[in-house]
């Protein structure tokens, strides 16, 4: 996993589950995203890859979903990190009071990605270095190759009917943990 840089259309790609402290994370350390989707989609792009390389990292939402009522796309992000911020126990599940709506967390965003925004030769390492230095050393669950043209064509063939985010899950490998320091005796 290591070792490889992109070759084709497989892209490098780091991707975490979506939890409540992933949310607050990605708005200490990247800020409110540069564009959002209706489909649900936030997308930063980021000069915080290997070298410079602009990362792009993106919110991506389960199959099926539609933006809730009340909310404008250009807004979820913060209506989402507001109600988390309000909630009583985010991690717990909750729904999440979202303009005329309520739902959980896992029913907005699945996934977060990051991966090279214009194609430019990264070694996975790298990358994953990178991406866990850019989020004050939270690693990514998993990462590897993601072909991002045939992911694209399932969801579009599926109407967006198609999770994308555990399509990710499913095809790239566990990023094992970092080494720890030895302790002293």
């Amino acid at each position: 996993m290591g070792g490889e840089a992109s070759t084709g259309s497989a892209v490098p790609t780091c991707v975490w589950r979506v939890t409540p402290a992933l949310i607050e994370r990605l708005e200490t350390c990247l800020g409110p995203p540069l564009d959002s989707y209706v489909r649900g989609w936030q997308v930063w792009l980021e000069p915080n890859g290997p070298q410079g390389v602009t990362l792009e990292w993106r919110l991506h939402p389960p199959a099926g979903f539609a933006m809730p009522r009340g909310v404008d796309p250009h807004d979820l992000f913060d209506v989402v990190s507001q109600a988390l911020a309000e909630a009583q126990d985010p991690a717990a599940g909750e729904a999440l009071a979202l303009g005329h709506e309520a739902r959980p967390l896992p029913a907005v965003w699945e996934v977060l990605e990051a991966f090279p925004a214009f194609d430019d030769d990264v070694e996975l390492a790298a990358l994953i270095g990178c991406v866990t230095r850019a989020l004050d050393g939270w690693a990514p669950d998993v990462a590897g190759q993601a072909d991002h043209a045939r992911l694209g064509d399932l969801w579009k063939s599926a109407k967006g009917d198609f999770s994308v985010g555990q399509a990710l899950l499913a095809q790239l490998e566990a990023v094992p943990p970092p080494p720890q320091p030895p302790t002293g005796r």
